[in-house]
Protein backbone atom coordinates (compact mmCIF):
# COMPACT_ATOMS: atom_id res chain seq x y z
CA UNK A 1 0.00 0.00 0.00
CA UNK A 2 1.21 3.35 -1.01
CA UNK A 3 1.47 5.61 1.69
CA UNK A 4 0.16 9.20 1.87
CA UNK A 5 2.99 11.64 2.16
CA UNK A 6 1.89 14.71 4.46
CA UNK A 7 3.11 18.04 5.85
CA UNK A 8 2.26 19.49 8.92
CA UNK A 9 1.64 23.39 8.75
CA UNK A 10 1.28 24.62 12.31
CA UNK A 11 2.72 22.66 15.34
CA UNK A 12 1.00 23.76 18.27
CA UNK A 13 -1.43 21.57 20.17
CA UNK A 14 -3.64 19.85 17.60
CA UNK A 15 -0.56 20.20 15.01
CA UNK A 16 1.97 18.42 17.07
CA UNK A 17 -0.66 15.91 18.30
CA UNK A 18 -2.06 14.82 14.38
CA UNK A 19 1.83 14.30 13.70
CA UNK A 20 2.12 12.12 16.29
CA UNK A 21 -0.68 9.87 15.33
CA UNK A 22 -0.20 9.95 11.99
CA UNK A 23 3.67 8.89 12.28
CA UNK A 24 1.75 5.67 14.38
CA UNK A 25 -0.16 4.73 11.19
CA UNK A 26 0.38 2.86 8.56
CA UNK A 27 -0.86 4.74 5.72
CA UNK A 28 0.94 8.04 5.85
CA UNK A 29 4.28 9.61 5.82
CA UNK A 30 5.04 12.47 7.55
CA UNK A 31 7.54 14.31 5.21
CA UNK A 32 7.72 17.51 6.58
CA UNK A 33 6.33 20.50 9.10
CA UNK A 34 6.21 23.59 9.01
CA UNK A 35 6.00 26.65 12.06
CA UNK A 36 7.50 29.81 13.12
CA UNK A 37 7.25 29.49 16.61
CA UNK A 38 11.10 30.15 17.74
CA UNK A 39 10.94 27.37 20.43
CA UNK A 40 10.01 24.59 17.23
CA UNK A 41 11.77 25.95 14.17
CA UNK A 42 15.02 24.08 13.63
CA UNK A 43 13.93 21.34 15.96
CA UNK A 44 12.99 17.92 15.51
CA UNK A 45 9.12 17.88 15.11
CA UNK A 46 9.29 14.66 17.38
CA UNK A 47 10.85 16.99 20.36
CA UNK A 48 7.01 18.14 21.04
CA UNK A 49 5.39 15.19 21.14
CA UNK A 50 4.13 13.47 24.12
CA UNK A 51 6.71 11.99 25.42
CA UNK A 52 8.88 13.42 22.77
CA UNK A 53 11.03 11.21 21.09
CA UNK A 54 13.09 11.55 17.93
CA UNK A 55 11.21 11.18 14.37
CA UNK A 56 13.73 12.74 12.11
CA UNK A 57 11.62 15.44 10.55
CA UNK A 58 12.97 18.98 11.36
CA UNK A 59 10.25 21.95 12.00
CA UNK A 60 11.02 24.54 8.74
CA UNK A 61 10.09 28.07 8.79
CA UNK A 62 10.29 28.28 5.32
CA UNK A 63 7.35 26.45 3.82
CA UNK A 64 7.83 27.37 0.41
CA UNK A 65 11.22 25.88 0.26
CA UNK A 66 9.95 22.78 1.90
CA UNK A 67 6.94 22.50 -0.77
CA UNK A 68 9.87 22.95 -2.79
CA UNK A 69 11.60 19.72 -1.84
CA UNK A 70 9.44 17.06 0.09
CA UNK A 71 7.15 15.75 -2.94
CA UNK A 72 4.44 15.17 -0.59
CA UNK A 73 0.23 15.15 -1.43
CA UNK A 74 -1.46 16.73 1.24
CA UNK A 75 -0.94 19.11 3.68
CA UNK A 76 -2.76 19.32 7.56
CA UNK A 77 -3.23 22.85 8.44
CA UNK A 78 -4.14 23.60 12.30
CA UNK A 79 -2.91 27.43 12.49
CA UNK A 80 -6.17 29.53 13.37
CA UNK A 81 -9.88 29.50 13.44
CA UNK A 82 -10.59 32.36 10.78
CA UNK A 83 -10.45 32.07 6.77
CA UNK A 84 -9.16 35.55 6.43
CA UNK A 85 -6.33 34.69 8.48
CA UNK A 86 -5.52 31.17 7.11
CA UNK A 87 -5.97 32.19 3.36
CA UNK A 88 -2.61 33.14 2.62
CA UNK A 89 -1.59 29.87 4.06
CA UNK A 90 -3.90 27.77 2.15
CA UNK A 91 -3.17 29.39 -1.01
CA UNK A 92 0.53 28.90 -0.48
CA UNK A 93 -0.03 25.18 -0.26
CA UNK A 94 -2.98 24.68 -3.29
CA UNK A 95 0.11 26.78 -6.00
CA UNK A 96 2.27 24.05 -4.64
CA UNK A 97 -0.30 21.84 -6.12
CA UNK A 98 -0.55 20.86 -2.50
CA UNK A 99 -4.13 19.19 -0.92
CA UNK A 100 -5.31 21.03 2.34
CA UNK A 101 -7.05 19.40 5.52
CA UNK A 102 -7.77 21.96 7.55
CA UNK A 103 -9.28 22.47 11.06
CA UNK A 104 -9.95 26.32 10.35
CA UNK A 105 -13.33 26.23 11.98
CA UNK A 106 -14.76 28.88 9.26
CA UNK A 107 -13.06 26.79 6.15
CA UNK A 108 -15.81 24.39 6.79
CA UNK A 109 -18.11 25.75 5.02
CA UNK A 110 -17.25 29.39 3.97
CA UNK A 111 -20.04 30.00 1.09
CA UNK A 112 -22.22 32.02 3.05
CA UNK A 113 -19.68 34.22 5.42
CA UNK A 114 -16.83 34.93 3.34
CA UNK A 115 -17.98 33.86 -0.68
CA UNK A 116 -15.57 35.98 -2.42
CA UNK A 117 -12.59 33.80 -0.36
CA UNK A 118 -14.45 30.49 -1.56
CA UNK A 119 -14.94 31.28 -4.95
CA UNK A 120 -10.78 32.38 -5.17
CA UNK A 121 -9.95 28.87 -3.29
CA UNK A 122 -12.56 26.77 -5.43
CA UNK A 123 -11.03 28.51 -8.34
CA UNK A 124 -7.21 28.17 -7.78
CA UNK A 125 -7.64 24.52 -6.13
CA UNK A 126 -9.38 23.22 -9.37
CA UNK A 127 -6.40 25.12 -11.53
CA UNK A 128 -3.83 23.37 -9.37
CA UNK A 129 -5.60 19.96 -9.60
CA UNK A 130 -5.82 19.90 -4.83
CA UNK A 131 -8.61 20.07 -2.99
CA UNK A 132 -9.49 21.98 0.07
CA UNK A 133 -11.80 20.93 3.32
CA UNK A 134 -12.27 22.09 6.34
CA UNK A 135 -13.04 19.40 8.79
CA UNK A 136 -12.28 18.21 12.41
CA UNK A 137 -14.63 17.16 15.55
CA UNK A 138 -16.81 20.14 15.37
CA UNK A 139 -17.49 21.51 13.25
CA UNK A 140 -17.19 18.94 10.61
CA UNK A 141 -18.62 15.76 12.50
CA UNK A 142 -20.75 16.24 14.95
CA UNK A 143 -23.25 18.79 14.53
CA UNK A 144 -23.38 18.85 11.26
CA UNK A 145 -21.91 15.80 9.15
CA UNK A 146 -23.37 13.48 11.50
CA UNK A 147 -26.52 14.54 11.35
CA UNK A 148 -27.02 14.24 7.81
CA UNK A 149 -26.15 11.13 7.88
CA UNK A 150 -28.60 9.91 10.58
CA UNK A 151 -31.08 11.32 7.97
CA UNK A 152 -30.67 8.91 5.84
CA UNK A 153 -33.64 6.82 6.94
CA UNK A 154 -35.86 9.70 6.87
CA UNK A 155 -38.26 10.06 4.11
CA UNK A 156 -39.11 13.40 5.19
CA UNK A 157 -37.08 15.94 7.82
CA UNK A 158 -38.71 18.25 9.50
CA UNK A 159 -36.23 19.76 11.97
CA UNK A 160 -32.57 18.78 12.94
CA UNK A 161 -31.64 19.93 16.74
CA UNK A 162 -27.85 18.95 17.79
CA UNK A 163 -27.03 19.31 21.50
CA UNK A 164 -23.10 19.35 22.42
CA UNK A 165 -22.54 19.14 26.30
CA UNK A 166 -18.71 19.32 27.25
CA UNK A 167 -16.99 19.45 30.42
CA UNK A 168 -14.60 22.35 29.74
CA UNK A 169 -12.24 20.96 32.71
CA UNK A 170 -11.22 17.67 30.97
CA UNK A 171 -10.01 19.83 27.74
CA UNK A 172 -6.50 21.45 27.42
CA UNK A 173 -6.22 25.00 28.44
CA UNK A 174 -6.37 27.01 25.20
CA UNK A 175 -10.20 25.67 24.98
CA UNK A 176 -10.60 26.44 28.67
CA UNK A 177 -9.42 29.96 28.16
CA UNK A 178 -11.49 30.32 24.67
CA UNK A 179 -14.78 29.88 26.89
CA UNK A 180 -13.91 31.84 29.41
CA UNK A 181 -12.83 29.70 32.13
CA UNK A 182 -12.46 31.77 35.59
CA UNK A 183 -13.02 35.24 34.71
CA UNK A 184 -15.74 37.31 36.60
CA UNK A 185 -19.27 38.05 35.04
CA UNK A 186 -18.28 41.68 33.91
CA UNK A 187 -14.96 40.16 32.27
CA UNK A 188 -16.81 37.91 30.32
CA UNK A 189 -19.29 40.16 28.66
CA UNK A 190 -16.36 42.57 28.25
CA UNK A 191 -14.43 40.26 26.33
CA UNK A 192 -16.74 38.69 24.37
CA UNK A 193 -18.17 41.84 23.23
CA UNK A 194 -14.26 43.27 22.11
CA UNK A 195 -13.54 39.24 20.58
CA UNK A 196 -10.71 38.62 23.03
CA UNK A 197 -12.43 35.16 23.45
CA UNK A 198 -14.97 34.34 20.92
CA UNK A 199 -16.18 31.64 22.33
CA UNK A 200 -17.09 28.15 19.94
CA UNK A 201 -16.52 28.85 16.60
CA UNK A 202 -18.71 27.66 13.58
CA UNK A 203 -22.08 27.28 14.71
CA UNK A 204 -23.19 29.35 11.56
CA UNK A 205 -20.80 26.85 8.98
CA UNK A 206 -22.49 24.16 10.52
CA UNK A 207 -25.92 25.55 10.05
CA UNK A 208 -25.27 26.49 6.37
CA UNK A 209 -23.96 22.52 5.73
CA UNK A 210 -26.96 20.98 7.29
CA UNK A 211 -29.57 23.00 5.31
CA UNK A 212 -27.28 22.66 1.84
CA UNK A 213 -27.46 19.06 2.32
CA UNK A 214 -30.98 18.79 3.21
CA UNK A 215 -31.70 21.24 0.16
CA UNK A 216 -33.29 23.57 2.05
CA UNK A 217 -33.04 27.73 1.69
CA UNK A 218 -33.10 29.21 5.11
CA UNK A 219 -35.20 32.56 5.70
CA UNK A 220 -32.46 33.37 8.26
CA UNK A 221 -29.43 32.02 10.42
CA UNK A 222 -29.02 33.59 13.13
CA UNK A 223 -26.09 32.47 16.36
CA UNK A 224 -27.25 34.34 19.62
CA UNK A 225 -24.04 36.02 21.96
CA UNK A 226 -22.34 33.23 23.93
CA UNK A 227 -23.66 33.66 27.53
CA UNK A 228 -21.95 32.51 30.81
CA UNK A 229 -22.18 29.59 32.86
CA UNK A 230 -21.99 30.62 36.19
CA UNK A 231 -20.78 28.72 39.13
CA UNK A 232 -22.49 27.94 42.41
CA UNK A 233 -19.62 26.09 44.12
CA UNK A 234 -15.76 26.08 43.79
CA UNK A 235 -14.79 24.23 40.95
CA UNK A 236 -10.93 23.13 40.33
CA UNK A 237 -9.82 23.51 36.57
CA UNK A 238 -6.38 23.91 34.99
CA UNK A 239 -6.07 27.53 35.21
CA UNK A 240 -6.59 27.25 38.98
CA UNK A 241 -10.06 27.75 41.21
CA UNK A 242 -13.33 29.04 39.98
CA UNK A 243 -15.15 30.54 42.85
CA UNK A 244 -18.75 30.68 43.02
CA UNK A 245 -20.21 33.66 41.11
CA UNK A 246 -17.58 33.36 38.58
CA UNK A 247 -17.87 32.04 35.12
CA UNK A 248 -17.33 28.07 34.62
CA UNK A 249 -17.46 27.94 30.79
CA UNK A 250 -20.26 29.07 28.28
CA UNK A 251 -23.09 28.29 25.90
CA UNK A 252 -23.44 29.33 22.47
CA UNK A 253 -27.11 28.57 20.64
CA UNK A 254 -28.15 29.28 16.76
CA UNK A 255 -30.74 28.25 14.58
CA UNK A 256 -31.77 28.28 11.48
CA UNK A 257 -35.20 29.31 10.34
CA UNK A 258 -37.38 28.50 7.24
CA UNK A 259 -41.01 29.45 7.23
CA UNK A 260 -41.09 30.93 10.17
CA UNK A 261 -40.18 28.19 12.30
CA UNK A 262 -37.12 26.96 13.61
CA UNK A 263 -35.61 24.14 11.25
CA UNK A 264 -32.26 23.80 12.86
CA UNK A 265 -30.91 24.32 16.63
CA UNK A 266 -27.67 24.14 17.20
CA UNK A 267 -26.73 24.40 21.39
CA UNK A 268 -22.84 24.21 22.21
CA UNK A 269 -22.46 23.87 26.07
CA UNK A 270 -18.84 23.35 27.34
CA UNK A 271 -18.09 24.29 31.17
CA UNK A 272 -16.69 22.55 34.04
CA UNK A 273 -19.61 21.86 35.97
CA UNK A 274 -20.92 19.26 33.75
CA UNK A 275 -21.62 16.18 35.29
CA UNK A 276 -22.99 14.13 32.32
CA UNK A 277 -21.25 14.60 29.20
CA UNK A 278 -23.02 14.16 25.61
CA UNK A 279 -23.83 14.36 22.05
CA UNK A 280 -26.80 14.52 21.03
CA UNK A 281 -28.77 14.44 17.75
CA UNK A 282 -32.98 14.80 17.09
CA UNK A 283 -34.31 14.52 13.98
CA UNK A 284 -38.26 15.55 13.90
CA UNK A 285 -39.75 13.55 10.55
CA UNK A 286 -40.33 10.44 9.06
CA UNK A 287 -39.48 8.62 11.02
CA UNK A 288 -37.95 10.47 14.24
CA UNK A 289 -34.63 9.82 15.03
CA UNK A 290 -32.89 10.36 18.65
CA UNK A 291 -29.34 9.37 18.91
CA UNK A 292 -27.08 10.26 22.19
CA UNK A 293 -23.61 9.60 22.29
CA UNK A 294 -23.21 8.66 26.06
CA UNK A 295 -20.60 10.75 27.56
CA UNK A 296 -19.84 12.57 24.30
CA UNK A 297 -17.17 12.52 22.28
CA UNK A 298 -13.60 13.96 23.32
CA UNK A 299 -13.15 17.44 21.48
CA UNK A 300 -9.31 17.16 20.76
CA UNK A 301 -9.76 13.01 20.50
CA UNK A 302 -12.05 13.21 18.07
CA UNK A 303 -10.32 16.71 16.10
CA UNK A 304 -7.28 14.38 15.43
CA UNK A 305 -9.26 11.28 14.21
CA UNK A 306 -11.59 13.06 11.81
CA UNK A 307 -8.63 15.08 10.58
CA UNK A 308 -6.37 12.31 10.02
CA UNK A 309 -9.36 10.33 8.66
CA UNK A 310 -10.14 12.75 6.02
CA UNK A 311 -6.86 13.24 4.50
CA UNK A 312 -7.58 9.84 2.24
CA UNK A 313 -10.76 11.42 1.19
CA UNK A 314 -9.39 14.49 0.45
CA UNK A 315 -6.57 12.71 -1.65
CA UNK A 316 -8.80 10.60 -3.80
CA UNK A 317 -12.05 13.57 -4.37
CA UNK A 318 -11.97 16.19 -7.07
CA UNK A 319 -10.39 19.17 -7.21
CA UNK A 320 -11.93 22.49 -5.36
CA UNK A 321 -12.96 23.41 -2.35
CA UNK A 322 -15.56 21.04 -0.59
CA UNK A 323 -17.05 20.67 2.48
CA UNK A 324 -17.59 17.49 4.56
CA UNK A 325 -21.01 16.63 3.13
CA UNK A 326 -19.24 16.68 -0.22
CA UNK A 327 -16.82 13.59 0.43
CA UNK A 328 -17.60 9.97 1.61
CA UNK A 329 -18.20 9.57 5.14
CA UNK A 330 -14.44 9.22 6.54
CA UNK A 331 -13.73 6.24 8.35
CA UNK A 332 -10.60 4.80 10.73
CA UNK A 333 -7.52 4.79 8.74
CA UNK A 334 -5.01 1.88 9.45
Amino acid sequence: MDKIRVIIYGCGVMGRQIAQVLFGKRSFEVVGAVDIAPELAGKDLGESFDPPQKVGVVVEKDADKLFSKAEAQAVVLTTTSHLKDVFPQITQCLEAGLNVVSTCEELSYPWRRSPELARELDSLAKEKNATVIGTGINPGYLMDTLPLILTAPCLEVKSVKVTRMMNSAKRRLPFQVKVGTGLTQEEFREKIKNKVITGHVGLLESIYMIADGLGWELSEAVELPPEPVIGEREISTGLGMVKPGDVLGLTSVAYGRKEEKDVITLEFCANAAVDEEYDEVMIEGRPNIHQRIISGVHGDVGTVAVTVNTIPRAVEATAGLKVMKDLPPPKATL
